[in-house]
């Protein structure tokens, strides 16, 4: 709450905040261009030397190859665009490994009694954040998608593609481990799944072959299966939905990982599952499908599900039917702001 008689802090963050939507078209170069032409290039913070903190965004950048090599070439466009070096943007494959941020976003997926899958999901982050991102992308030989980034060169921190695959990241309240090898940065898995995947089984496996950099999980989901993938440097485990709907917040459900979050507190986020899982229980779907059920759920200030806290808060939200290719996004906290319905992705690529 504001202390002066003023707006709180947030929404004044919120007013002021970069809510661009880009529609971006040709191949990785030219979409990195295109950014780097119009947007500023976030800094990355500094925890050690330069040279070492390069030697592993190299090898990180190594990594994002193996697995989407196009990607580099995004990354290239964005230097080239805004005459900088390499070595400008090769932070934003590793983000130089900083402890992450304590937030709380939420995902559901949830299969309806018509057989429809609906997803909804809150991203919370720092709200002093300013990049705020959506993005329209139709890369040459790759699926369309539709997604939300805050700022990181090629990232994509939850979003639709053309094919119906929903994919989104939470970060975990765990220790950073002794020991990280390169490997793939957390804000690269969803942009990677959603243009390499077409349903939600094969972009599981994929995150399973993924070394990970930080303590991450991730929901993905299609019109006929739903996966909570948890991620720890060296570790992943994934767990399929059983019944008809998945929540994931920020913490680790399987039990070998759990001690990898030491002594914090996650009640609130097994509170917050419970209380969704409830609600979902309760829920007869007679507005529209549950369409205007997942936004009011959204909107809950009752735990809350829509953050408000004194460092961060809910920054945007989604709510996609995966099965009708029906997808909108609000831009700004969902309590305050209304969802705009966008067009489905729609793919150019081949689907023989």
């Amino acid at each position: 709450m504001s202390t002066d008689g003023g707006p709180p802090a947030d929404l004044r963050q919120e007013l002021t905040a970069d809510y661009r939507v880009f529609d971006l078209t040709g191949d990785h170069y030219a979409i990195g261009y295109q950014m780097g032409q119009v947007t500023e290039l976030r800094p990355v913070e500094t925890w050690r030397d330069r040279e070492t903190e390069l030697a592993f965004a190299r090898a990180c950048a190594e990594v994002v190859g193996q697995f989407h090599p196009p990607l580099l070439d995004e990354f290239r466009g964005y230097a080239a665009a805004q005459g900088c070096a390499w070595e400008d943007v090769l932070p934003h494959f590793s983000n130089n490994l900083p402890e992450g941020a304590l937030v709380g976003c939420t995902t559901l997926a949830r299969r309806l009694p018509d057989g429809r899958v609906l997803v909804a999901r809150n991203h919370d982050f720092l709200y002093m954040r300013k990049e705020r991102y959506l993005r329209r992308l139709s890369p040459t030989g790759y699926p369309a998608s539709l997604g939300a980034q805050s700022g990181l060169i090629g990232s994509c921190y939850d979003g639709v593609n053309g094919y119906g695959l929903f994919a989104a990241l939470h970060t975990i309240r765990a220790r950073i481990a002794d020991r990280v090898a390169p490997g793939v940065p957390s804000y690269l898995v969803p942009r990677i799944l959603l243009e390499t995947c077409r349903t939600a089984r094969e972009a599981a496996s994929r995150i399973q072959d993924m070394p990970h950099l930080l303590p991450f999980s991730y929901l993905v989901a299609d019109p006929d299966e739903m996966f909570a993938v948890e991620t720890y440097p060296g570790i992943t485990r994934v767990r399929q939905a059983e019944g008809d709907s998945l929540v994931v917040t920020n913490y680790y459900e399987a039990a070998d990982m759990r001690p990898l979050q030491g002594r914090r507190d996650v009640s609130e986020q097994i509170e917050r599952i419970r209380w969704i899982q409830e609600r979902i229980a309760k829920d007869s779907t007679g507005d529209a499908g549950g369409w205007f059920w997942a936004q009011r759920l959204l909107r809950d200030h009752s735990l809350p599900v829509c953050h408000h806290r004194p460092n961060h808060a809910t920054l945007w939200s989604l709510v996609a039917d995966l099965t009708a290719h029906r997808v909108a996004y609000c831009l700004g906290a969902p309590c305050r702001n209304e969802f705009r319905e966008w067009d489905w992705p729609k793919n150019e690529v081949s689907d023989s």
